[in-house]
């Protein structure tokens, strides 16, 4: 597939993600945007997202994201959705995806139902923004381009130490770094600058954590008081999760935290493949990888709803024989 081949005569397009955007989605998200403007200036492209976490506002673009208005009826030529695995999980943007003439979704989620008229779907890629450098001509790929797709993959490659992570990856990635990305920055900026807030937030994540059968699995929460008393966002959640996982001796962690429509969003990370992840984030209608997923709890208690995921995933933490 090349994205070039499904613009003749296009004139507007939207392209989203899925809501509360990760490195991945963000930098894929950018990526086609500044792609786009760049080669295509008779294009007209518009990029919808929920507020991104700090760690990527350096990105080029990030100041023209908009936040998407579900009442908006406007109908593009092309809408492309990146690293979601089906329609619900576009928030708002979906009403854009809904009225397009055309729609393309490029994505690497085991769970992708390949909902739209295109689908570049492969989970066994590194990220969404790998695929994105398989779509366009790379020789057309600028140093803005290349930032956001480097960002994506080093974020969803976990520093090029996942198993997803292939040789095809590396490639990608050196190619990139030849563009005149700073690489060092991106590293540095994404994985250990910190707002305050997150610093925060992350502390408040590690005070009420608690492990369950025999530290195989950690789990913690952040109440809406206690976001409110540091005036905390859902952006400001990122990287707690892995900070869980990394603890010795875990091979699951669980992060909740509320959000704003009043439900709990949780993210999972584990180090071995004894839960399929994106199985557990399907039963409550997210998605994600074997080791890395998404969804969202209904409920007031943040304790009460771990011990049911605790519950969900003991069969499979059973002693071998």
């Amino acid at each position: 597939m090349r994205l070039e081949d499904y613009l003749d005569g296009v004139r507007t397009i939207a392209v989203s993600g899925h809501i509360r955007p990760d490195g991945d989605c963000i930098g894929s998200v950018l990526g086609i945007y500044n792609y786009i403007r760049t080669n295509y200036r008779e294009i007209q492209i518009k990029a919808y997202l929920e507020p991104i976490p700090f760690d990527f506002e350096f990105l080029s673009g990030s100041d023209k994201l908009i936040r998407a208005n579900r009442f908006d009826n406007t109908a593009f030529d092309l809408f492309i959705c990146c690293d979601c695995g089906d329609l619900g999980r576009l928030g708002d943007s979906s009403v854009y995806f809904s009225n397009a003439k055309k729609t393309i979704c490029i994505d690497h989620h085991e769970t992708n139902g390949a909902f739209a008229d295109v689908n570049y779907v492969f989970p066994e890629a590194s990220s969404t923004c790998e695929l994105v450098g398989q779509i366009i001509d790379r020789e057309r790929i600028d140093k803005k381009t290349a930032e956001c797709l480097y960002t994506g993959m080093v974020t969803d490659t976990g520093l090029f130490q996942y198993n997803c992570t292939h040789s095809s990856t590396m490639e990608f990635a050196g190619f990139l770094m030849d563009k005149g990305i700073d690489f060092s920055y991106i590293v540095d900026h994404v994985f250990f600058t910190k707002s305050i807030k997150q610093l925060q937030m992350l502390g408040v994540g590690i005070t009420n954590s608690k492990t369950y059968l025999d530290g195989r699995i950690i789990a913690s929460y952040v109440t809406a008081d206690q976001m409110k008393k540091y005036d905390a966002a859902p952006k400001n959640m990122e990287g707690v999760v892995s900070t869980l996982r990394s603890v010795e001796g875990v091979e699951l962690a669980f992060f909740m935290y509320p959000t704003e429509d009043g439900s709990y969003k949780v993210s999972s990370r584990a180090s071995t493949d004894r839960v399929d992840l994106s199985a557990l984030a399907l039963k409550y209608g997210g998605g994600g990888h074997k080791r890395a997923a998404g969804f969202s709890m209904e409920g007031t208690d943040p304790v009460l709803m771990i011990d049911e995921l605790i519950d969900q995933v003991r069969p499979f933490f059973k002693e071998e024989a």
